[in-house]
C-alpha cells in the first residue's frame, strides 16, 4: 500500500492506498469515517501487469490519490500498513512548490487521514498515477464561470454609469432611453455585487420618478436582502406615489409575510398619500389573503374611510370579496360612497352594476356635490340607458372642474351611442339652461363626424332665416359643426357677408381650421376701415400663403402702425423669406423676384423672422409692438412671496419695478391703461389713454400704490380689458391659477376668451410668476401672444 500527501489546488496526492486482496473482476470497496472526512476507496489490482485503480469520494476540501504500485496488504483489522511503503507528493505542496518525500511505518490510517487534513487539500478524489484529479476540471469550470460573472457585472455597471453621466451633461437629451434599458440588463444580473448597486441607485433617487425603474430592475430576480430599504421607501412621504407604488409590489413579491406586513404598514400609517401608495400596490396583488383582508378594510370606518379605500382599491378587479365590499358600500353608504362604489362596479362590468342604479340615484336630493355629480355622469354613459339621458344633462350641470373634467373624460364612450348622440343634439343642445347646452356640447366632442350632419343641416337652414340671431349659437358649436367637411361652405359664406360680425366670425373660424378657402376675401378685406378685419386677414394670409398676396402686402406696409406693421412685416417675411424695412425696398425687391417666384419652403420661416429695425422696449423680454395696450397686474396674497437671494422683496415688487420702467420707456404716443386685480378688478381708467406727462404720473403713483390682497380673478380681468374697444393687446401677469369671479375652471376661461375674441382680435401676451401655467400657455396661443414663465 502507498499513501501519497499533497497541497494546494489542482495537486495530487492528498490520501490513498490499493490492496491486491481483490482481483480486477470484482473489487472491494473501503470505507472509513474519519475526522472531518469521509472517504471511500475503490481498489483494484493485478500483480502481473502491475495494474491498479484507486477511486475515491470527494468531500470537504481533500482529495485522495493512488502514488505507485504496491504488492504488500493492509490489515484492516488493526487498521495498521504491515510492510514498509513510501509516501510520495505528486505535486507541489503549496504556493512555493516545494515537494516532500516521507517513509512511515506502523502509522494507522486514522493518523495518515488528520495529517492529510492539516497539510492540504482542496477535493477529494482519486485518480490512478499521471492522471489530472477529477476536481481539477470542476475547479477551473467554476472559476472561469465566476471571472466571467464578475467581468458581466462590472461592464453592466460601467455601461450604465457612462450613459448616467451622459444624461447630466446633456440635461437628458436622448438618453433616458437608453440608462433605462442599461438599468434593465443589470437587474437581471443575480448576483450581490449588483444588489448592492441598485440599493444605492435607489437611496439616491427614491424622491425622483426614476426611483420606478430602479425597483422594476430589482424585481426582475429576488432579493430578498433588500426588504428593509424596501419598506423604507415604500413608506417614506419624500417618495413621489409612483414610486411608493412599485415598491409595495416589489415587497409583495417576497411572500405572504411581507404582504401581511404592508397591510400592517396600510392600516397604521398616518399619512393619506403613503396609504393610497401601498394600498394601490397591494390591488396588484393575486393573494387571497391579502384580498380579503383589502375586503374588510374597505368596510371598516366611516364614510370617508370607505370613500378613501375604495378610490385606493379601484384598480382592483376580479375579486368577489372585494366587490361583495362594493356592493354594500353601494347600499349602506352616503351619496358619495354609494357613487363611488357603483361607479367603479359600472366600470368594471359588474352583473349587479345595471340593476344598481336606482339605489345610487334614489340617494341624490336636490343638487349632488361635485364629487357625487361627476361619479354619477360617468356611470350614466357608461350604463347608456335611455331613462338616465336626462339625469346626465342634469348632473353633468354641476359647476365645477371636478364635472368638467369627468365629462371630457366619458365623452369618447358618449360619442359611440347613438341614442345618446341624439338626445343630445335634439334635446341637449336645445337646452333652456346654458349648463345642460354645455353639457351637451362636451359630450359630442368625440361623435363621429357623420353623427353631427343633421346638426349641420339644423344650423345651415337657421343662418338662412336669421343669420345675426344664429351667429353666436354657430360660434358656439363651431368646435362640433367643423366635423362635417360642409360646414366650411357655410363658413366662406359668412366671410363674404355684408356686416362685419359675420365676416370676423367666418374668417376667424376659418383660420382656427387653417382652411385656405376664403384667401380672395382676405386679400380684399387688408384695404377695410375695421383694424380688426385688417388685423385678423394679415394673420389669416400669414397662415394660408399664396404668392399673389405678396404685392397686395407690401401696398399696405407704409398705411399699418404699431400691432398691425408688426402682423405686415412678419406676413411679408413668411411670404419672401427676406426683410425689407421701407416700402420703396420692397417695391424694388419684388419688381425683381416676381416673375416666376415660389414661396419658401414653411420651415425655412417658421417663426416669423425677427423684428422691426429699430429699438424695441421689452415688458418681461416681450416686445412692445403694440401702442395701444392694457396692463393686467395680478395683486393677489400669493404675490407677497418673497424672491431674490436677499429675499427682501416680493413677487409683486418685482412686477411693479418691471412695469414702472416701461411706462417709464413709453413715448407719449403710446396709449395704455392699468387694471389691477386680486379678488375684484380694479382699473385706473374707464378707457385706455395717452401717455402725457399728467396721465403718466397719475399712473406710476397708482402702480405705486398696489399692495398684495385677496384672490386671482383673471376671468374678470380679461372681461374688463376687453370690453375696451381701444385695445388691441393685453399683457397678463399672474402668479396662480383662477381661485375667485365668475369663471374659474381654466377651459371655460379659454372658451369664453376664444368667442369674445373672435370679434375682438386682441393678442394676448401672458407672464406666469412662479408657475408654468398651462391656462396662460394655452391663452397667448389661442390669440396669438407670447408666453413667458418667470421662475
Amino acid at each position: 500500500m502507498s499513501l501519497a500527501l499533497g497541497h494546494g489546488k489542482n495537486r495530487q496526492g492528498v490520501f490513498g492506498f490499493v490492496t491486491d486482496k481483490q482481483p480486477v473482476a470484482g473489487g472491494r470497496r473501503w470505507r472509513r469515517k474519519l475526522p472531518g472526512l469521509w472517504f471511500l476507496g475503490h481498489c483494484w489490482y493485478r500483480k502481473a501487469g502491475q495494474e491498479h485503480e484507486a477511486v475515491g469520494a470527494k468531500h470537504g476540501r481533500f482529495y485522495a490519490v493512488l502514488a505507485a504500485p504496491v504488492s504488500e496488504t493492509v490489515d484492516s483489522s488493526r487498521g495498521l500498513v504491515q510492510t514498509p511503503w513510501w509516501l510520495q507528493s505528486c505535486g507541489p505542496l503549496s504556493a512555493r512548490r516545494m515537494h516532500f518525500l516521507s517513509t512511515l511505518r506502523d502509522v494507522p490510517l486514522t493518523a495518515a487521514a488528520l495529517l492529510a487534513f492539516a497539510s492540504s487539500g482542496t477535493y477529494v478524489c482519486a485518480q490512478a498515477p499521471g492522471q489530472s484529479p477529477q476536481g481539477e476540471a470542476v475547479l477551473d469550470d467554476k472559476a472561469a464561470a465566476a471571472a466571467a460573472l464578475t467581468k458581466r457585472v462590472e461592464k453592466a455597471i460601467a455601461d450604465y454609469e457612462t450613459v448616467r453621466k451622459a444624461e447630466m451633461k446633456s440635461k437628458g437629451k436622448g438618453k433616458a432611453k437608453m440608462r433605462r434599458r442599461l438599468l434593465g440588463w443589470l437587474g437581471e444580473i443575480d448576483d450581490p455585487r449588483v444588489t448592492e448597486y441598485l440599493a444605492k441607485e435607489l437611496k439616491k433617487y427614491a424622491r425622483a420618478t426614476w426611483a420606478t425603474h430602479i425597483l422594476e430592475a430589482m424585481g426582475k430576480v429576488p432579493r430578498p436582502d433588500l426588504e428593509l430599504l424596501l419598506f423604507k421607501v415604500a413608506g417614506s412621504a419624500a417618495s413621489p406615489h409612483p414610486v411608493r407604488v412599485a415598491a409595495t409590489t416589489q415587497i409583495m413579491s417576497l411572500g405572504t409575510k411581507a404582504s401581511s406586513e404592508l397591510l400592517d404598514l396600510a392600516t397604521e400609517v398616518k399619512n393619506g398619500g403613503v396609504r393610497l401608495s401601498v394600498l394601490t400596490g397591494l390591488c396588484k396583488s393575486e393573494s387571497p389573503q391579502v384580498l380579503r383582508k383589502l375586503a374588510k378594510l374597505i368596510l371598516a370606518g366611516d364614510h370617508a374611510h370607505r370613500l378613501m379605500m375604495l378610490r385606493a382599491t379601484r384598480s382592483s378587479q376580479g375579486s368577489r370579496r372585494i366587490d361583495d365590499a362594493r356592493v354594500k358600500c353601494v347600499k349602506e353608504g352616503n351619496l358619495v360612497v354609494s357613487a363611488t362604489a357603483w361607479r367603479i362596479l359600472v366600470d368594471q362590468g359588474h352583473k349587479r352594476a345595471n340593476n344598481l342604479t336606482l339605489d345610487v340615484l334614489e340617494r341624490v336630493f336636490d343638487k349632488p356635490d361635485a364629487v357625487s355629480a361627476a361619479e354619477l355622469v360617468r356611470g350614466l354613459v357608461l350604463v347608456g340607458d335611455t331613462d338616465f339621458f336626462p339625469a346626465i344633462l342634469r348632473f353633468g350641470a354641476t359647476r365645477s372642474g371636478v364635472v368638467k373634467s369627468a365629462l371630457r373624460a366619458i365623452a369618447p364612450v358618449a360619442g359611440k351611442n347613438r341614442e345618446l348622440v341624439q338626445f343630445l343634439i335634439e334635446e341637449g343642445l336645445e337646452a333652456e339652461g346654458p349648463g345642460q347646452r354645455g353639457v351637451a356640447k362636451i359630450l359630442l366632442m368625440d361623435a363621429p363626424p357623420e353623427a353631427v350632419a343633421p346638426l349641420v343641416a339644423k344650423v345651415r337652414a337657421q343662418l338662412k332665416r336669421n343669420r345675426r340671431q344664429v351667429l353666436e349659437s354657430a360660434a358656439g358649436l363651431h368646435d362640433l359643426l367643423k366635423k362635417d367637411p360642409t360646414w366650411v361652405q357655410d363658413l366662406v359664406a359668412l366671410a363674404a357677408a355684408s356686416d362685419l360680425e359675420s365676416r370676423l366670425l367666418g374668417l376667424a373660424m376659418l383660420l382656427e381650421m387653417e382652411s385656405p378657402a376664403a384667401i380672395s376675401y382676405a386679400q380684399k378685406y387688408l384695404r377695410h376701415s375695421a383694424w380688426e378685419l385688417r388685423s385678423l386677414s394679415i394673420r389669416y394670409l400669414t397662415k394660408c400663403r399664396d404668392v399673389t398676396t405678396i404685392p397686395l402686402l407690401i401696398a399696405r406696409y407704409s398705411s399699418e402702425k404699431g400691432r398691425l406693421a408688426h402682423e405686415l412685416s412678419t406676413a411679408l417675411f413668411v411670404h419672401t423669406g427676406t426683410r425689407c424695412w421701407k416700402m420703396s425696398e420692397w417695391s424694388r425687391w419684388w419688381r425683381k423676384h416676381k416673375v416666376g417666384f415660389a414661396l419658401p419652403h414653411p420651415e425655412s420661416v417658421k417663426g416669423g423672422g425677427g423684428t422691426s429695425g429699430g429699438k424695441t422696449i421689452s415688458y418681461y423680454d416681450i416686445p412692445l409692438v403694440s401702442s395701444r395696450i392694457a396692463f393686467l397686474v395680478d395683486h393677489s396674497g400669493s404675490m407677497g412671496a418673497k424672491v431674490g437671494t436677499d429675499r427682501k422683496h416680493n413677487r409683486l415688487d418685482m412686477a411693479k419695478e418691471q412695469l414702472v420702467a416701461v411706462v417709464k420707456s413709453l413715448p407719449k404716443t403710446h396709449k395704455v391703461n392699468l387694471i389691477e386685480f386680486d379678488s375684484d378688478v380694479n382699473r385706473i381708467w374707464r378707457d385706455i389713454r395717452r401717455l402725457s406727462n399728467v396721465n403718466r404720473e397719475e399712473l406710476l403713483d397708482f402702480v405705486e400704490k398696489m399692495k398684495v390682497a385677496g384672490g386671482t380673478n383673471t376671468y374678470g380681468a380679461l372681461m374688463l380689458a376687453m370690453e375696451d374697444p381701444d385695445v388691441d393687446t393685453i399683457y397678463l401677469l399672474t402668479d396662480g391659477q383662477p381661485s375667485a369671479g365668475e369663471i374659474t375652471d381654466p377651459d371655460d376661461i379659454l372658451d369664453a376668451v376664444q368667442r369674445e375674441n373672435r370679434t375682438r382680435q386682441i393678442v394676448i401676451h401672458c407672464i406666469s410668476i412662479g408657475l408654468d401655467s398651462t391656462l396662460l400657455q394655452d391663452l397667448a396661443a389661442l390669440t396669438g401672444g407670447v408666453y413667458k414663465y418667470v421662475r
